[in-house]
C-alpha cells in the first residue's frame, strides 16, 4: 500500500510534515524496489535511518521542552523500531521478502496514519504552543 502523503490532514509544524512527507516517499521507494525484484535492503536501511534520525529529534525536542507524553511517545518510537528491526532482520537472513514487504504495506502505513493523527499532532501542537509563548516573552 502505498502511502499518499497529501491523504493526511497536515500537522501544525511545517517542518514536522516535510520529514512525514519524505518518510512517505522513502517508504514508496522501498516498496516499489522490492517488488520490483531490486535489491531492496539499500531502501530498506535509508526508511529506516530517516527513522531513527526523526525520532531521535523528536525526543530531543520533547525532553527541551518537557512535553508531557514523552514516554508515550517514546514508546511508540520504540515499538515501531523493533518491528521494523525484526522485519530488516528476517529479509536478510532468508532473503524472503514476504515479511518485510507486509510490514512496507500494511504494519507501517496503518500505525504512520495513527501516530501522525495522534501522537504526531499533540507534538506538534505543543510545539507551537512553546514557541508563541517564547515569542511573547522576546515581545516584552
Amino acid at each position: 500500500m502505498t502511502i499518499e502523503f497529501r491523504d493526511y490532514r497536515p500537522l501544525a509544524l511545517a517542518q514536522m510534515n516535510r520529514e512525514h512527507e519524505e518518510f512517505a516517499n522513502l517508504l514508496n521507494e522501498a516498496e516499489q524496489a522490492l517488488l520490483m525484484g531490486r535489491a531492496g535492503l539499500p531502501y530498506l536501511r535509508r526508511v529506516y535511518d530517516h527513522c531513527l534520525q526523526h525520532f531521535a529529534q523528536e525526543e530531543r525536542d520533547m525532553e527541551y521542552l518537557r512535553f508531557p507524553a514523552l514516554a508515550a511517545h517514546r514508546h511508540e518510537h520504540q515499538r515501531i523500531l523493533q518491528l521494523f528491526t525484526d522485519a530488516l532482520a528476517g529479509y536478510e537472513r532468508s532473503g524472503d521478502m514476504t515479511g518485510v514487504l507486509e510490514f512496507l504495506m500494511d504494519t507501517i502505513p496503518d500505525w504512520f496514519g495513527q501516530h501522525m493523527n495522534n501522537y504526531d499532532r499533540a507534538l506538534s501542537l505543543f510545539l507551537v504552543q512553546q514557541e508563541q509563548k517564547q515569542d511573547q516573552k522576546r515581545a516584552h
